[in-house]
Formats: structure tokens, C-alpha cells, sequence
């Protein structure tokens, strides 16, 4: 039988791109400390804004899961 595929909350790609995402955008930010180019703190906006979307849908997914783990549950206790 095939391996089921891994939920988005287990998968490690999908929180790595978060951390990096997050870390990456805070070091732009430190570099760019006087905001002396406006390309380096765009750059950094976005991968701020890609870490708090994709923290977003992590905590959705993770949240969604859980909530189908416990639905799997209860049916349990009524049978």
C-alpha cells in the first residue's frame, strides 16, 4: 500500500519556508537599518508578509486537522 500523503502541518517544507521566510526578512530589515534602498526593505516586506501568510494557513491547517482528529474520536465513543 502507498504511503497516504502527509498532511500540510507535518509536511517540514512548508514550516521551513515559514522560518526562512521570517528569518530572511528580519535580517534584510536589521541590514537595511537607516532605510537607505528601497529594493532591500520590499524585499523584506514581502518575505515578512510571505511568513505571516503562510503562518496563517499553517495555523488553519493545523487547527482543521485537529479538529477532524477529534470528529474521528467522538464517532468512536458513539459506536
Amino acid at each position: 500500500m502507498p504511503n497516504p500523503r502527509k498532511h500540510p502541518v507535518e509536511q517540514p517544507t512548508f514550516r521551513s519556508l515559514m522560518l526562512t521566510s521570517l528569518f530572511l526578512g528580519v535580517v534584510l530589515l536589521m541590514l537595511n537599518e537607516p532605510p537607505s534602498n528601497g529594493i532591500v526593505s520590499a524585499v523584506a516586506l514581502v518575505l515578512l508578509a510571505v511568513f505571516v501568510v503562510s503562518f496563517g494557513l499553517y495555523w488553519l491547517a493545523w487547527l482543521l486537522r485537529e479538529h477532524e482528529l477529534w470528529r474521528e474520536g467522538r464517532q468512536g465513543e458513539g459506536e
